[in-house]
């Protein structure tokens, strides 16, 4: 079952932050929750998945366990503000849901902001969050890396997939995907940032209709000149069109 990852846009973003206000704590870069507390108890932190946030002039974002957010905050000296949270809305496990819930609940009710060492400290009443550094992950080459994909993008709509279809592309030109239900071997080539892939033989199972979509937008963009976008272990193709497949390496 597909799960729309509505992209929820913040419309206007009143306040202007800073990620280092004068006399202030530097709060700037992308930082990885290492423990929190709200209310006397310990936020969970469910395993498999993280938490993070992310200051930049505008806005704080990051990754709440499942969904990304974004918000709007203001930095005055320690004092810290964070505006109405923005996210998308892909559905995980309960677990994983509840533990997102507690931790923007946590992160809208913070007012001051320290820097204790080398973590972030942010806290307001009966809310503390402390964050580490987010270790730097090295980009991924494109060529003999097997990506997995993880979701399917059209415009500012994105959705999660069906199975764990992959693609490798070989340093010597030779391209292997799969899709949801099919498998294709061919050949590839890369045009400054654009890569397209020639698709030669491939499996013809059909496709239930709730994954015929997925089978057709994975064989769209990866053979019609996609721009490529690495970052860390994530590769993203994107079409003229707007669609797009984003997919992580495998560990």
């Amino acid at each position: 079952m597909r799960h729309l990852l509505l992209l929820a846009a913040v419309l206007a973003l009143a306040a202007c932050g800073t990620g280092a206000a004068e006399d202030g704590p530097d709060v700037s870069g992308e930082w990885q929750l290492r423990a929190g507390t709200a209310g006397g108890a310990a936020l969970p932190q469910p395993p498999g998945s993280t938490a993070t946030v992310e200051f930049t002039e505008d806005r704080a974002s990051g990754v709440a366990f499942c969904n990304r957010f974004f918000a709007p905050y203001e930095l005055d000296g320690s004092s810290l503000s964070v505006g109405d949270v923005g996210s998308t809305m892909m559905a995980c496990e309960p677990d994983v849901m509840a533990a997102e819930s507690a931790y923007l609940t946590a992160l809208a009710a913070v007012d001051t902001a320290a820097v204790d060492g080398a973590e972030l400290v942010l806290s307001g009443e009966g809310v503390e969050l402390r964050f580490g550094p987010v270790p730097t992950v090295p980009d991924s080459p494109l060529a003999d890396t097997r990506w997995v994909l993880e979701s399917l993008v059209d415009g500012e709509t994105a959705s999660s997939v069906q199975g764990e279809p992959t693609l490798h592309l070989g340093a010597e030109g030779t391209a292997e995907f799969t899709t949801s239900c099919n498998g294709t071997a061919g050949n590839w080539r890369l045009d400054g940032d654009r890569v397209t892939v020639e698709a030669g033989v491939s499996t013809l199972v059909g496709c239930d209709p709730s994954a015929q979509i997925q089978d057709e937008q994975v064989v769209a963009v990866l053979t019609a000149g996609a721009t490529v976008a690495i970052d860390g272990d994530r590769l993203t193709l994107t079409t003229p069109d707007g669609r797009g497949l984003v997919y992580r390496a495998e560990g």
